[in-house]
């Protein structure tokens, strides 16, 4: 591809190792962080992740550009990477949002508004797509800015995006025009962090042993509160498998001490349970459950060390407890890709269709073993009781049941972890750049 056809990348700061983020404005750590071997102690200050992850692997398609430089017969995009521990709307927030807190150069604005501009939103390590966050992009973007919205891409983590936002614009009657609906894109962006640790570490491949039967039935993570891990919890300790299996429960939730994990059991929210205040008592004498001791969150969500890897050896089947499961946004965070990493089975314990949405990424399940029903049911409590159902069938296995198992499940589980390689940036980065020129024509 011609440079003058390219997707131009820009940005307003630049270091030797790469582009400043144009959230907001550098400042030392962000020039420290890419400057030529210099680190900082921060997490919050990095060289653009999205120009790494996304734009730099499809040269033929992007260019790295300075803003300066940009004129109107240019097509860019302007990107910005938000944080999740931002509260959302702050973004986009009458006259003191993302433009101005990124002091973004009025000709870039005018470019995207009158000519071959694109603003590029990336949050996708969290699934924002509720009503109040959409309204707040369109009042932002749209009636405070003017710029229309088919100039906006909104990369998030929800990977039903686009029907929650179709329906969104639904009921609010915005009209199917380009001037009035922004651009939405699914990026499971955490698969991309075991993708590239795959490439780039050449991390060891478990050894899985079809042969070996696990001293554990289930592996379960937890660190943070929310309703269905309690009530998961309660209704597994109720049928004896928490004792059998490797869980982590806080008595405390670990961000927010004052917040005790005995505060949020409410043995009626789902009487399909049956649970009483004894099971409550149980669970409460055990807790805190500790698999490991390990409490730095990088560590926990990459694990480049492997030093979970042994609780999936010796372990059957991961329950994943995800971070949506009441709400209709399917989320898939590194929580879904870790079992594909260490070749183990799953039960994504989360919003309805989030198995389905791992196999439109071209995952495997394994509705061959066990009723996965559960993942088509919408009603929160209908589907607990069908997971829970689950879980007990596969505690009830024996062990020649269990061998049996593993001999069958060993080829989707290679599959899975091969699968893992392959880095969504790539189809990704086609989505932006077709999005771009649909636009356009």
């Amino acid at each position: 591809m011609d440079i003058k056809d390219a997707i131009k990348i820009v940005y307003a700061w630049y270091g030797p190792k790469g582009p400043i983020w144009n959230t907001e404005l550098p400042n030392i750590l962000s020039f420290a962080n890419v400057g030529e071997e210099v680190r900082t102690s921060s997490h919050n200050f990095w060289c653009d992740e999205l120009w790494i992850k996304i734009f730099r692997h499809k040269k033929e398609n992007y260019l790295l550009y300075p803003n300066s430089e940009t004129t109107e017969d240019d097509i860019f995009i302007y990107p910005f990477s938000l944080m999740w521990r931002i509260h959302f709307q702050n973004y986009f927030f009458g006259n003191t949002g993302i433009l101005e807190y990124g002091h973004v150069s009025p000709h870039i604005i005018h470019q995207v508004r009158a000519h071959k501009g694109f603003f590029l939103i990336d949050l996708s390590v969290e699934a924002f797509v509720q009503d109040d966050q959409l309204l707040a992009m369109h009042t932002y973007f749209n009636e405070i800015h003017g710029l229309p919205l088919n100039k906006i891409i909104y990369l998030t983590g929800c990977m039903n995006a686009q029907e929650i936002y179709d329906e969104f614009c639904a009921r609010r009657m915005i009209p199917n025009r380009p001037d009035q609906r922004m651009n939405v894109i699914s990026y499971p962006s955490s698969q991309n962090v075991y993708a590239r640790q795959l490439a780039q570490y050449e991390l060891s491949e478990p050894d899985f042993q079809p042969e070996y039967v696990p001293e554990k039935l289930f592996l379960c993570w937890n660190r943070r509160f929310r309703p269905h891990r309690t009530e998961l919890a309660l209704a597994l300790d109720k049928a004896g498998l928490v004792d059998r299996s490797y869980y982590s429960l806080n008595d405390k939730d670990p961000e927010h001490p004052a917040m005790k994990f005995k505060n949020t059991i409410d043995l009626f929210n789902n009487p399909l349970l049956e649970l009483k205040p004894e099971d409550a008592n149980n669970l409460l004498s055990k807790v805190p459950l500790i698999i490991d001791n390990h409490t730095n969150i990088v560590q926990m969500c990459e694990d480049k060390e492997m030093l979970a890897r042994n609780y999936y050896k010796n372990s059957l089947v991961s329950i994943v407890t995800e971070t949506n499961y009441h709400l209709p946004e399917v989320t898939l965070t590194e929580k879904s890709f870790k079992p594909a990493k260490e070749k183990h089975p799953f039960i994504i314990v989360g919003s309805k269709n989030s198995l389905n949405s791992m196999k439109k990424l071209g995952y495997k399940t394994f509705s061959d073993f066990w009723d996965e029903s559960y993942d088509d049911i919408a009603d929160p409590k209908l589907r607990m009781k069908a997971i829970v159902d689950v879980c007990k069938v596969i505690g009830s296995w024996s062990e020649p049941q269990i061998v049996e198992f593993r001999q069958k499940v060993k080829p989707i589980l290679e599959h899975n972890f091969n699968m893992l390689r392959t880095s969504p940036s790539e189809w990704v980065s086609e989505q932006i750049s077709n999005t771009v020129r649909k636009n356009l024509s």
